[in-house]
């Protein structure tokens, strides 16, 4: 196995800086981040909010489907865990799914008070289904419920004295004393360099989709953050469990636009180009079956047609749905000269959504004293080897609070000075089409995996620059998501198994051996505990 970095910097010499001190440091702006920050705030804390773009942008104001909770009379959280456990195929942590289904109810409750405007029918909450629910449990707010979400939260956010937002901050590196994280390091717009300290540092970076080119994510959604972690020592978990959204149209300027899960939970099908209905007969639940297993299913069309993509039909739909349910995609489609209301829509997998990142425990705290984590960047136990639909705002609702919450117990501490972070040995810069290097080594990570091709793709990635100019951010931002992508790539050459979103053509069954989960951490020895089973070593000093 070919050997992680064991550098603790990406640094080819270290800038100076300004330093800003403060309580609890929020490192991203989307539902988990802005989530987190306000929990602080709200007991006192003094929050620096770190924002990679502008402050919408965040793979959370993209989210279309909605929000799982059991609001109806004949649900009940105990069925949302059922289907939750059944979707994870076997690698869910019971006690974090139970928290999200428990705590999910309230929660809606209390977004409504803020003024997100759930649609309603009557004097319910309007119930969407999607694929793997067993009840209509999805509160939505069209097909833009991410948008409506995050706009409140910001409104929130700006309006909070406690809560200082720096947007176009690029945030490089986690600064530590001895194992514990203080802070981190960000270059800002202007190109100067900010150093903050913070008695608690809270992670809610994103996740990984725009590794793999085609994606549903914003672009910046790389895994810098996870690699930040790791390169600090924390543990990472589940990597190899990469979630493939079955419907994405590709835009005309090749962007990656979802389809949401909901336009098949109304009733929308799936058609290969010449004409056949191909998901009755590749599983029971056809259409609404979990996302892995339809991605699967439009894999296996599209080779058996030698075609690049597969058709959505809405148009046997009534318009007046069509049009009250999907506003943001109709739009969208409109836009590149295609009606969803009277043609079928082009789409394909694309990558989605990550389940694995840095491993925190029911409070968002990682094996790092002083760094918690939330959101898509953390590894809750929550999804398992996939996520089921419409959990994935909702991790970000319940467990960016509690990670906010948690990150104050340090406030008033005297926070240490940093150790000096090590100067990087130079290397050669990558290349100047890097996005697209990646996403060809990648696909080695699809749908469809193999250990012959995992294999190739992992040496390559070994030859992948692993310091940068700290003048050049482009070049920061492409070894931080090569590094990512190794540790995505060398998890899912090790599990010799198939389950839930990786799927091994070599080990297409799952293997009782396998139930269990793989921790990587920079510089460990294997470990073992009775939740995580197994851990192996993929770097050494």
């Amino acid at each position: 196995m070919e050997s992680l970095p064991a550098l603790r910097s990406i640094l080819q010499s270290i800038p100076p800086a300004r330093v800003r001190r403060t309580d609890v440091l929020v490192i991203g702006a989307g539902v988990a981040g802005l989530t987190a920050a306000l929990a602080a705030a709200a007991r006192g804390a003094r929050v620096l909010m770190l924002a990679r773009g502008s402050l919408p942008e965040s793979n959370s104001a993209w989210a279309q489907g909605g929000i799982a909770a059991a609001l109806d009379p004949a649900d009940s959280p105990g069925a949302h865990i059922a289907d939750t456990l059944v979707a994870g195929a076997g690698l869910c942590d019971p006690a974090a799914v139970a928290t999200l289904a428990h705590e999910a109810p309230a929660l809606m409750r209390d977004l409504v008070e803020l003024g997100v405007p759930f649609e309603r029918e009557s004097d319910r909450f309007a119930l969407g289904l999607e694929g793997g629910h067993s009840r209509r449990r999805i509160v939505h707010v069209g097909d833009a419920t991410g948008w409506a979400v995050t706009r409140v939260l910001i409104e929130r956010v700006r309006k909070t004295p406690l809560i200082t937002i720096r947007e176009q901050a690029q945030a490089v590196e986690l600064l530590t004393a001895g194992e514990r994280v203080v802070g981190a390091l960000a270059r800002l717009a202007d190109g100067s360099w900010l150093r903050v300290l913070a008695a608690a540092t809270v992670l809610a970076s994103g996740g990984a989709g725009a590794l793999y080119g085609l994606t549903s994510n914003q672009p910046v959604a790389l895994g810098e953050g996870i690699a930040m972690a790791y390169r600090a020592g924390a543990e990472v978990a589940d990597m190899e469990f990469v979630q493939f959204h079955p419907t994405v149209y590709r835009t005309r300027d090749g962007q990656g636009f979802l389809i949401t899960e909901a336009a098949r939970g109304e009733g929308g099908l799936l058609y290969t180009p010449a004409g056949r209905r191909f998901m009755p007969d590749y599983d029971p639940r056809a259409e609404l079956a979990p996302r892995d297993i339809v991605t699967r299913g439009i894999v296996a069309a599209m080779q058996a047609e030698g075609c690049d993509h597969v058709l959505l039909y809405l148009s046997h739909l009534p318009p007046d749905l069509i049009e009250r349910h999907f506003p943001t995609i109709c739009a969208r489609l409109r836009a590149d000269g295609l009606d969803p209301v009277y043609q079928s829509i082009p789409v394909a997998p694309a990558a989605h959504y990550l389940m694995g990142g840095v491993r925190t425990d029911l409070n968002g705290a990682t094996s790092l004293p002083g760094l918690f984590a939330a959101g898509e960047v953390a590894c809750t136990g929550v999804h398992g080897a996939n996520r089921l639909a419409s959990n994935s705002l909702l991790e970000c609702l319940v467990f960016g609070r509690r990670a906010g919450e948690a990150a104050t117990a340090g406030c008033g501490c005297a926070v240490p000075e940093p150790d000096p972070l090590p100067v990087a040995p130079v290397s050669a810069p990558p290349p100047v089409n890097w996005r697209a290097a990646l996403a060809t080594v990648m696909q080695a990570a699809g749908p469809l995996r193999h250990g012959d091709g995992l294999y190739v793709a992992l040496e390559t990635l070994a030859h992948w620059p692993v310091s940068a100019d700290p003048g050049d951010p482009k070049a920061l931002t492409a070894v931080n998501a090569a590094l990512t992508a190794r540790l995505i790539v060398a998890s899912a050459l090790i599990r010799t198994e198939s389950r839930g979103g990786h799927f091994r053509q070599d080990y297409p069954q799952p293997s009782d051996e396998w139930q269990k989960h793989i921790i990587l951490r920079r510089n460990a020895a294997p470990f073992f505990t009775p939740t995580i089973a197994l851990a192996v070593t993929l770097a050494a000093d």
